[in-house]
C-alpha cells in the first residue's frame, strides 16, 4: 500500500510536469494533467487526492478558474498556485478569501512545497 500523500499538479508545459514529478515522486504520489479540463477529470475520479497545485497561466482555463472548479466539487481540498509571474490582484483576492492556501513562484523551492503540502495533509512540516 502506498502511504505517500496523493497530490495533483496541473501545468500546460510538459517539461514543468516532468520536473515536478521527478522532484516530488519520492515524497508524494504525483498525478499530473496538462490542462484544467484534464485536471478536473483526474480530480473527479480520485477521492484520495489530498492537495492540488496548478500553474496560473494556461490556455482555455487559468489556474484560478481550475481551482474554483475543484473547490465547487470538494471545498476542503487545499489548493495552491505555482507560477512564474508575480502576484496579481486576482491572486491576492484568492489568498484573502481562502480559495488558495499559498502562492508559489517558479522556479519552485522543493522544501517549501514539501512543507506546505505536508502541513495541510498531515498537520506537520516535515524535516
Amino acid at each position: 500500500m502506498n502511504d505517500k500523500p496523493k497530490i495533483l499538479y496541473v501545468d500546460d508545459e510538459e517539461l514543468n510536469i516532468t520536473v515536478f514529478r521527478l522532484t516530488f515522486s519520492k515524497v508524494f504520489e504525483v498525478l499530473t494533467a496538462d490542462s484544467g479540463d484534464k485536471g478536473m477529470e483526474i480530480f473527479s475520479s480520485d477521492p484520495d487526492i489530498k492537495f492540488v497545485i496548478s500553474d496560473m497561466r494556461m490556455p482555455a482555463m487559468n489556474g484560478l478558474e481550475f481551482i474554483r472548479k475543484i473547490r465547487n466539487v470538494c471545498a476542503h481540498t487545499p489548493c495552491s498556485i505555482l507560477s512564474g509571474y508575480q502576484q496579481s490582484p486576482e491572486i491576492l483576492d484568492a489568498l484573502d478569501n481562502g480559495e488558495i492556501v499559498d502562492y508559489l513562484l517558479k522556479p519552485f523551492d522543493k522544501r517549501a512545497i514539501e512543507q506546505l503540502v505536508l502541513k495541510h495533509v498531515n498537520g506537520t512540516t516535515g524535516n
